[in-house]
């Protein structure tokens, strides 16, 4: 059984945020489910369908992983136009190439889940312990500049590059706190291919010490664990969730939750407000809008339960 609930803080009709259902009900089918902040769904969903058929033979892991990369790939590909001329489709191309998403995704199959992360969207899976207690386990690394795993690699993908403004203002080229997204290719395309951004938007896409690209990976982090009698529900979510709650708050939440509550809205509550009503009320009135950005991020949530 699935549950979901987003909850944006944009204008919806210049963005849209994709949650992919839940398919199958037994674990020897494949459940694939989706979180993403961006408009990528559809295109990760069909990429990654493709690469089942034509990969039989590889691992889920390798599956996911290549799924990733040509998504991403394709992104940066379609951006640039064939012919010299520009046309309204380029420029839509293009803009969408230098957005970013992050994305988290998740398998199961034969009693393993396979899950899939990339930039800073979480899975923690619930589990019950012997005395009855909720346990948190998280199955994604967060791939921001904070994380020293995230930073060691970085400087080792570029040894040459001056450590303090490769994390200026603790972003990636003091730009960006993921380390790992779909898009935003100003962080990955050389700087001949940026030109087009230069010519599109009258914007030369600047980047101080622009040395040796890419910075932003694509590549995920893909973890297995297998699934076992005490395995309970695995929560995916977007940062603006994992903001107000941690992780054993969030497992604690749902085992815990008034049994006519959707599972996702009820994390969205308590991570906005604890489950204050008035509180919830003013947060959630505040029109889209730069300064919603600053009370509330956008959250996506997905709760798969198992066993159900």
């Amino acid at each position: 059984m699935l549950e979901g609930a987003e909850l944006t803080w944009r204008n919806p009709m210049t963005r849209e945020d994709w949650i992919l259902p839940i398919q199958g009900d037994d674990y020897n089918l494949w459940l694939e489910d989706y979180v993403f902040d961006l408009r990528t769904a559809q295109s990760f969903t069909h990429r990654y369908n493709r690469k089942m058929l034509q990969n039989e033979l590889l691992s889920v892991n390798s599956q996911l992983a290549l799924a990733f990369e040509d998504l991403d790939e394709d992104i940066g590909t379609e951006a640039i136009p064939e012919e010299q001329r520009i046309t309204k489709d380029t420029v839509s191309r293009l803009v969408t190439a230098s957005s970013g998403a992050c994305c988290c995704t998740a398998v199961v199959k034969d009693g393993t889940v396979h899950v899939a992360g990339l930039g800073d969207c979480r899975a923690v899976l619930g589990s019950l312990t012997p005395e009855g207690n909720m346990r948190a386990t998280v199955l994604t690394e967060e791939h921001r500049t904070y994380n020293p795993i995230e930073r060691e690699r970085l400087i080792r993908e570029h040894p040459h590059e001056d450590e303090d403004i490769m994390f200026f203002d603790e972003r990636l080229c003091g730009i960006l706190q993921p380390t790992r997204a779909f898009g935003d290719v100003s962080l990955k395309w050389s700087a001949r291919e940026k030109v087009l951004m230069q010519y599109v938007f009258d914007d030369p896409a600047y980047v101080p010490n622009y040395i040796s690209p890419p910075y932003l990976s694509c590549t995920p982090d893909v973890r297995s664990t297998q699934l076992d009698q005490n395995s309970q529900f695995l929560i995916i979510a977007t940062d603006g969730l994992w903001d107000g709650m941690s992780d054993d708050e969030s497992v604690k939440l749902i085992q815990n939750k008034p049994s006519d509550v959707n599972s996702a809205t009820w994390l969205i509550q308590n991570s906005l407000a604890q489950h204050n009503e008035k509180r919830l009320s003013k947060i959630l009135s505040i029109p889209p809008g730069p300064i919603c950005r600053n009370v509330r991020d956008d959250i996506s949530v997905i709760v798969i339960y198992f066993n159900t």
